[in-house]
């Protein structure tokens, strides 16, 4: 075989082809060495206090701890919202050895799903199985767990809030979320405060993350406390009234406020429907049940708004108490418009305007006015804006512009209507008459303790002058001889020399757009004594089923509060407490037919847009003359009035509202039972009565043949 012969060159270039890959690889080699030392340093030396704090969370967590909440009290000092220690139910799932013991001891002791549970067992981590449970139910399963030797069932000290009067206050008190957070009322507008300042907790784990050690790194700060203007005994009168009140009228909603009128201290401010703060809302329909109906709801305030009409010309000069005013036959022509009083009055004076509440006597007062000036003494008696009270969810009410008011408008808000006002306005309204002329700001929080234990008293805002005194004290007489002989003779109160004035405002029906003619809303506004005002309460109820005029439903609800509220503030009678026999028949009121008005959409901001035409417009004027000699309005000869007799009407096959309204317009009490259509009634149809008898009516599915006359 031909040895083969070295090639000159070749072999040098191999040589230098082995030392370049070799001093590659020595590159590549003293690069990642390099890299390797640098990844070192990084992590022992650059990196190291993160890698450390890294390991340390995995063996030490910080925990928060809760501030106790701050507690609630009323002006005496009456315990409203307090907080109580609880504990709530977890579990680690890692630590779970047996599961399917522990979700059977877990849905026996507490009200939770199996479900729910066997898949909080499969995650990872720490797990909520119930926040916040009983004393009795932690006891209870403490003693299963130590028992059976349950693994991985984990119990937490938390607070709960807990309000001891339950439902007193509710709307104004509000609620906290599990995690102690205010929902509403107070508990929302003070939630920093009431809240405190939390603490830190360090807690230490081993490999097993089993809890070995712990220790407080930061101290909480318990919440400061809130002492309110409510006295808790007024408040429960108040709420006890209401919820009477709704029960007899069957009223959908409603709402009572009382006021010092020197001050503006709140000392009550009941709202329905009503709610448990100890309770969650688990619907909807929970949540609209917390809405402050006093506060947050919208109405036309019909003929209480007549002090507001007269109280202003008075001021002015425009007119005096005594002053006899044409009420023309109950009949007043505005533009294309007529409006008309339920009664043909004659001359009134305007103490008699208010007594009477005529429509046709407070709209010529109103046109004295003029719309600038009328809209000047709507917005100084605190209309149109917010009263500023320290709770969420108030609203300002609706008061246009003048400057967009029709050539009715003067007219309408005269009445009380083409104007949107809440309970709490009106109450504040009432009060410049109360106390001499003067806006108080109303106010609910009287004193606040921060969480130092420092005691910071809140000063009622400086009165605002709205009306003269002399003003006030002739509203005042007008309004208590409105309770003495006119449409608020139900407000009398047993011991005391009071006033009042009554409302009844037909509310707007959702489907037509248009004024209902079965939905209505009915007021009273009182003074109480009005010779030395220290009282000063608002009633509405919205929808009430049957009778449904201010001086029926409303009005009777003052004489009991006011007379007790009174005597918790140390008033003295003043007048003979004889207990009474029969209460005054109320006066017939007529409601006059609204189905042609317009209506004020209470919903919306947009200027007031009327049709002409003609618009009856709503009175709770007294009609109670009785067979005898009488003097006719506007005649000072007397003359002899005659009462038309009245039969009961024919009612079997009428549902609740129709029987109630027929009733109504005859001005005959009525009694309800049942609910579908009229079965039976009394006493029967055709039967001779006055009015004001009372009508009873059985209400069932199937009409009852027995006694259906046709």
């Amino acid at each position: 075989m031909q040895r083969r012969e070295p090639v000159p060159g070749l072999d040098s270039k191999a040589r230098r082809n082995d030392l370049v890959r070799l001093a590659a690889f020595g590159l590549i080699c003293s690069l990642w060495f390099v890299a390797v030392a640098w990844r070192l340093f990084d992590l022992q030396v650059r990196s190291a206090d993160h890698f450390l704090d890294l390991a340390e969370r995995q063996h030490v967590s910080t925990v928060e701890i809760r501030a106790e909440r701050g507690s609630i009290y009323d002006r005496h000092g009456n315990d409203l919202a307090l907080s109580s220690p609880v504990e709530s139910v977890a579990v680690f799932p890692e630590k779970v050895s047996d599961p399917e013991m522990v979700t059977k001891v877990l849905t026996q002791v507490l009200d939770v799903d199996r479900a729910e549970v066997q898949g909080k067992l499969r995650a990872k981590g720490f797990q909520w199985i119930q926040r916040q449970i009983e004393p009795g139910q932690s006891q209870r399963l403490k003693g299963f767990v130590q028992q059976l030797n349950l693994q991985g069932v984990h119990f937490e000290k938390e607070s709960r809030r807990y309000y001891p009067k339950r439902s007193v206050a509710a709307h104004v008190l509000g609620y906290v979320s599990v995690d102690h957070a205010g929902q509403g009322g107070l508990e929302l507008t003070y939630e920093d405060l009431l809240a405190g300042e939390p603490g830190l907790r360090q807690v230490q784990y081993d490999a097993l993350r089993q809890r070995y050690d712990s220790r407080v790194i930061k101290a909480s700060r318990p919440g400061g406390a809130l002492y309110l203007t409510l006295d808790e005994r007024i408040q429960t009168l108040a709420e006890e009234g209401l919820a009477k009140a709704i029960d007899d009228t069957r009223a959908a909603a409603g709402s009572i406020v009382v006021m010092d009128p020197s001050n503006g201290d709140v000392l009550a401010m009941a709202s329905w429907p009503t709610f448990d703060p100890n309770e969650r809302p688990h619907s909807k329909d929970d949540l609209d049940r917390r809405e402050n109906y006093a506060i947050s709801h919208l109405y036309e305030p019909g003929s209480t708004f007549k002090t507001v009409t007269v109280s202003a010309a008075l001021d002015l000069g425009l007119t005096n108490p005594d002053e006899v005013l044409d009420c023309q036959n109950g009949v007043i022509y505005v533009g294309r418009r007529r409006i008309r009083d339920h009664k043909r009055f004659g001359l009134l004076s305007v103490s008699e305007v208010i007594a009477n509440s005529s429509n046709v006597g407070a709209i010529k007062i109103a046109q004295r006015l003029g719309a600038q000036s009328f809209h000047e003494y709507v917005r100084r008696f605190g209309f149109g804006q917010k009263t500023g009270i320290e709770l969420p969810g108030e609203i300002s009410g609706l008061v246009r512009d003048w400057k967009v008011w029709r050539d009715g408008s003067v007219a309408s808000i005269a009445m009380g209507h083409e104007i949107g006002v809440t309970p709490l306005q009106l109450a504040q309204a009432i009060s410049v008459i109360a106390n001499g002329g003067k806006r108080v700001k109303a106010r609910i929080v009287d004193s606040v303790r921060e969480p130092s234990g420092h005691i910071q008293r809140l000063q009622p805002a400086e009165p605002e002058r709205v009306i003269r005194p002399e003003t006030a004290a002739a509203l005042r007489a007008m309004m208590e001889r409105t309770v003495r002989e006119g449409t608020a003779r139900l407000a009398q109160t047993s011991g005391y020399r009071v006033g009042g004035k009554t409302g009844t405002a037909q509310l707007v029906d959702e489907d037509t757009g248009r004024y209902s003619t079965d939905s209505y809303i009915a007021s009273f506004a009182g003074i109480a004594p009005i010779n030395d005002p220290s009282l000063v309460t608002v009633v509405v109820l919205d929808s009430p089923v049957g009778q449904y005029y201010g001086g029926q439903v409303a009005a009777p609800v003052f004489p009991d509060l006011a007379a007790q509220a009174l005597r918790f503030r140390d008033v003295p009678p003043t007048e003979p407490v004889e207990p009474r026999k029969q209460k005054p028949r109320p006066a017939p009121e007529a409601l006059a037919d609204l189905a042609d008005a317009p209506p004020l959409d209470l919903s919306a901001k947009t200027p007031w847009a009327a049709r002409d035409g003609v618009i009856l417009v709503s009175s709770e004027a007294a009609a109670d003359a009785e067979a005898g000699d009488a003097t006719a309005a506007g005649s000072s000869a007397p003359v002899r009035l005659r009462v038309t007799a009245l039969e009961a009407p024919d009612l079997h096959g009428m549902s609740v509202r129709d029987a109630a309204a027929r009733c109504a317009a005859l001005g005959l009490r009525v009694e309800m039972r049942g609910v579908g259509v009229a079965v039976r009634q009394t006493p029967p149809a055709g039967s001779p009565l006055e009015p004001g008898d009372l009508v009873r009516i059985e209400f069932g599915r199937v009409l009852a043949e027995a006694g259906h006359r046709r």
